[in-house]
């Protein structure tokens, strides 16, 4: 019996010490990777992409059957002319 006990208690010690330092260097890789999310967040841009805010270029009135534009820029003259536009009523909203 004492002629195994040795080699056993080698084994065990040796399997304890690799069982140690992989740990270790799983601990090391996780802070490594730890460390490079930090700086990641730190350089990445984090922007969303906002719509333009609505802008008022004209009113629009009926007087009996006829409708008129009133523009106050000229920039959207030319998408109405070319029928680019969108019709939005209350119960669309």
């Amino acid at each position: 019996m004492d002629g195994m006990m040795i080699p056993f208690i080698m084994l065990l010690i040796i399997t304890i010490a690799l069982l140690l330092e992989r740990k270790y260097h799983e601990d090391k890789i996780v802070d490594i990777y730890e460390e490079k999310f930090k700086e990641w967040k730190e350089h990445s841009t984090n922007v969303k992409e906002q719509e333009p805010p609505k802008e008022l270029k004209g009113l629009i009135f009926k007087k009996g059957y006829n409708v008129t534009l009133e523009l106050f820029d000229d920039d959207v003259k030319d998408p109405i002319e070319r029928k680019k536009y969108t019709i939005v009523t209350k119960e669309t909203l």
